[in-house]
């Protein structure tokens, strides 16, 4: 056998196996990783919502919180907010640059946020649970962007790339719908997004977590998928179509499908090309500014567009864009 022929079995083999895991992460984002434990609040779907804690969920099981209620307890949206506050976690500290967002990711939304009185309350509830998610979601594509440029400086140098950075270029191209590899196509689409528009949206389309597609399949961003795949009805769904909003096992996947579908689908080639020129101009990407660019996201049009933004603006969205997640000194030693 060649020495090229031989290259080439091996590459196959590998390339097998690579794909095969890659398969399994877009059932699982986070499927493989290890990392220190986080904290859950939710016993039923926390090995689901990746914590990265292994098998042994037990090892929340005995967990006391801060505010002395077993994690088990902490379902009900006053029971989240006292923890939040026990554990100093402030949306405002966050805004003014003086605290990191802690890694709590959970599960599924309190059941009674519509029972909230307090309407600040519960937008901060929400927006608290919703922020860490986002934010780890953005870390894993931020990390696979600087890795695609770091790739592309490699070429322009006129290296060539070794065969598991071939191999990593390949399944990546496929998960964004990417042909022949192209790395400067890649960039276009793996990219982040803001946290302060991923909110917004998140907001607007899950009624503030409390629509039914929100509570009963983790459905933040009513995403529609085809009458033949797993998903809930709509209520109001006209005569003559089959369409469903697409359910997830846990938030973290909900907001790993949204993603993926701004960098992926065809409705949001302006999104991804105003990313690029902000880029291209070394600007910050600006959530409210790409908001103008998600006409298509719903039937509402310009309307909808001036929703988000007045949610962006009302709220003060856009100062959370900045937010990073607090440190992860595993995830950071394997981050490549």
């Amino acid at each position: 056998m060649t020495a090229r022929k031989f290259d080439r079995l091996i590459f196959s083999v590998i390339g097998c196996a690579v794909i095969a895991t890659a398969m399994a992460s877009l059932v699982n984002p986070r499927a493989g990783l290890v990392a220190s434990p986080r904290l859950s609040f939710d016993l039923e779907n926390a090995e689901q919502a990746h914590l990265n804690l292994g098998p042994d969920v037990g090892v929340i099981a005995g967990m006391e919180t801060a505010s002395g209620l077993p994690a088990a307890q902490l379902k009900q949206a006053s029971d989240l907010a006292k923890r939040f506050q026990d554990m100093g976690y402030h949306l405002e500290s966050v805004k003014d640059g003086n605290q990191a967002v802690p890694r709590v990711f959970l599960a599924r939304l309190p059941s009674d946020l519509h029972a909230m009185p307090e309407v600040a309350l519960k937008k901060s509830v929400f927006f608290q649970t919703m922020l860490p998610l986002i934010l780890q979601e953005n870390e894993r594509i931020a990390r696979d962007r600087r890795r695609l440029m770091a790739l592309k400086a490699s070429m322009v140098l006129g290296g060539r790339l070794p065969a598991r950075d071939r191999l990593w270029l390949s399944v990546l191209a496929d998960r964004y719908k990417v042909k022949n590899n192209n790395i400067d196509s890649l960039l276009r689409r793996v990219d982040i997004i803001p946290p302060s528009l991923a909110m917004a949206q998140a907001a607007e389309e899950s009624g503030w977590g409390t629509s039914r597609f929100a509570q009963s399949g983790n459905a933040v961003y009513g995403q529609w998928t085809t009458a033949d795949s797993e998903g809930l009805i709509p209520e109001d769904r006209e005569e003559g179509k089959d369409h469903k909003i697409k359910a997830f096992d846990n938030l973290a996947q909900s907001v790993a499908a949204y993603m993926r579908n701004l960098n992926t689908h065809r409705a949001y080639r302006d999104l991804r090309r105003e990313r690029a020129k902000l880029r291209a101009a070394g600007k910050a990407v600006d959530g409210e500014v790409l908001a103008g660019s998600l006409q298509k996201y719903s039937e509402r049009g310009p309307e909808y567009v001036e929703s988000i933004r007045t949610i962006i603006n009302a709220n003060g969205l856009r100062e959370l864009d900045d937010a990073r997640l607090v440190v992860d000194k595993i995830d950071d030693d394997q981050s490549v």
